[in-house]
């Protein structure tokens, strides 16, 4: 099984000009931004629903949790959790938006 890179390398071989591959490989991380973006919208409506549910932002929990100053209620650890996926997947969508 051949690796990425590898994969990626037979593309371009396959490919007479570099126009071409680099339309397909556009169309690629277009298609990975859309189901991130996606996915983030998910991640937003779930965070709003903690912040209504306790009362405060995501920012200003996710700092005091950090501090060790709310507890470990089980949904505090939920939040947490989905607010450090929601941070990575930002920053993957800053790094595809700047890829393409």
């Amino acid at each position: 099984m051949s690796t990425t890179l590898e994969k990626l390398q037979v593309l371009q071989e396959a490919y007479d000009r570099q126009s071409d591959l680099n339309l397909l490989l556009d169309k690629l991380l277009s298609a990975t931004l859309s189901q991130n973006r996606l996915l983030l919208s998910r991640y937003d409506r779930d965070l709003e629903n903690f912040e209504k549910r306790f009362g405060m932002t995501s920012t200003d929990f996710y700092a005091r949790f950090e501090a060790g100053e709310l507890g470990d209620l089980m949904d505090y650890f939920e939040w947490a959790g989905l607010w450090e996926l929601h941070q990575r997947l930002q920053e993957k969508i800053r790094r595809l938006e700047q890829a393409l």
